[in-house]
């Protein structure tokens, strides 16, 4: 039996488990609704979480588990997915909501829990973790990050259907006492109302760019800022390092192997950084990637499909994605490496490259500017011939993008994950020119 501080962490009946926008869910109504989940529930039957409510999601979670059901979570709700997974039943926000008589308490089991993520592929796949695996994690970060973050309440703009939304927004506060709030923050409005809380945030890397340009920052004083499912550029780091009181803490991780490492990004360069969470044994393959073992993947440990260098020290850097390097007129290109250039351009604030095919194999790049968009077709062509010149002094020729589409932002889905099927679609013969 694991996860007992999930149920057990001595809070009073009446003291808050989430904060919704019409006021407190208090810990026994919390409780009764794991309980009512639970008896709604059989014992390895297949259950997908299909809840847009947090505090919903988060007693369907612990009921299914106490209930000894394996637990799907969808990568979003819409029909199609919900179809696709193969679950015996559905659990939605009405049945996550209908409390039992008693409020749950005890060990949890220890259940399978079966997340579906597109990956980097857009391919939708299952990736199964074990519940004593995740409870594991929420134990871990509440003693990596819990002095920092101190006792303030938990508001995110991530969804709990991904295992950095589910780990840092559901569980980590179960495991320590702290409420949530059951509403995302990522829109302007919602956002004001949350900090007025001064709330831990918890955030994609796209919120965190997005946000500054949206809402004043001005005397936010947050005592935690977190950021997972992609690297945050460090410009956006320093602007949300000025509205915290400890900056932000980026963690590195993947659905398999939940989280690696993090790294609390500032002026000093070595900041910038990972350094592995205190459960986790790092190694590096013949080829570069990255091996990590921890108490929260199988005995044999798993490969990442991310080079990295590793030092004495034990930290890490990251190098990029050895899946996202191509073949280009016998050269091999990475494309994590062709955006980190185009990055470092002057006047970029983001990119995206994906391998087009054709007559030719090339690359098109996708430019998010800090400026005004090129406003016709020739100034769009003079950027990109300005921009390939700049490349064309530390890339060789087949790494130089030939089609290029600049854009107002990238195409991202909720969790800040890059849609590999629509950054393709721009470059179809339909789409913007040249």
């Amino acid at each position: 039996m694991v996860g007992r501080s999930l149920l057990d962490v001595g809070r009073p009946s009446d003291s808050p488990a989430a904060l919704a926008p019409d006021g407190p869910r208090p810990t026994g109504a919390f409780r009764r609704a794991v309980a009512g989940v639970r008896d709604q529930v059989r014992t390895g039957e297949r259950v997908v979480l299909a809840c847009e409510d947090a505090y919903a999601f988060a007693a369907g979670l612990l009921g299914a588990v106490l209930g000894g059901a394996r637990v799907i979570i969808p990568p979003n709700l819409l029909p199609a997915t919900l179809a696709c997974v193969g679950a015996d039943a559905v659990l939605d926000d009405a049945r996550c909501l209908r409390e039992g008589a008693a409020p749950a308490s005890g060990p949890l089991p220890d259940t399978d829990v079966e997340f579906w993520t597109s990956g980097s592929t857009g391919t939708p796949k299952a990736v199964l973790r074990r519940f004593h695996q995740l409870a594991r994690e929420a134990e871990l970060l509440a003693a990596l990050f819990g002095e920092a973050a101190g006792d303030a309440p938990v508001a995110a703009t991530v969804p709990p259907h991904h295992i950095y939304g589910c780990l840092f927004r559901i569980l980590w506060p179960l495991a320590t006492g702290r409420p949530f709030l059951t509403a995302a923050c990522g829109d302007p409005a919602s956002f004001r109302e949350a900090m007025a809380l001064r709330p831990i945030l918890v955030a994609s890397p796209a919120h965190l760019a997005r946000l500054p340009k949206l809402v004043a920052l001005d005397g936010l004083d947050l005592p935690a800022v977190f950021s997972s499912g992609g690297v945050l550029e460090r410009e956006d780091a320093l602007t949300w390092r000025r509205a915290s009181r400890t900056g932000v803490f980026e963690v590195y991780g993947s659905t398999e192997s939940g989280g690696i490492a993090w790294r609390n990004p500032g002026p000093d360069p070595a900041s910038s950084r990972w350094a592995p969470f205190p459960d986790t044994q790092l190694g590096v393959e013949a080829d570069g990637a990255l091996h990590v073992r921890s108490s929260r993947v199988d005995p044999g440990g798993l490969r990442m499909e991310d080079a990295v260098r590793l030092d004495p020290d034990g930290t890490f850097e990251l190098l990029g994605r050895l899946d996202r390097t191509v073949k280009i007129e016998e050269k091999r290109v990475s494309l994590p490496q062709v955006e980190a250039a185009l990055k470092a351009c002057p006047g970029v604030a983001g990119a995206a490259v994906v391998l087009l095919e054709g007559r030719r194999r090339q690359l098109g790049a996708a430019v998010v500017l800090r400026g005004a968009l090129p406003p016709d077709a020739p100034a769009r062509r003079a950027l990109g011939e300005d921009l390939r010149a700049r490349l064309a002094q530390t890339l060789e020729a087949p790494a130089l993008p030939r089609k290029w589409r600049f854009v107002e932002e990238l195409p991202l889905d909720a969790r800040g994950k890059l849609r590999a099927e629509a950054l393709a679609a721009l470059f179809e013969p339909t789409g913007p020119t040249p």
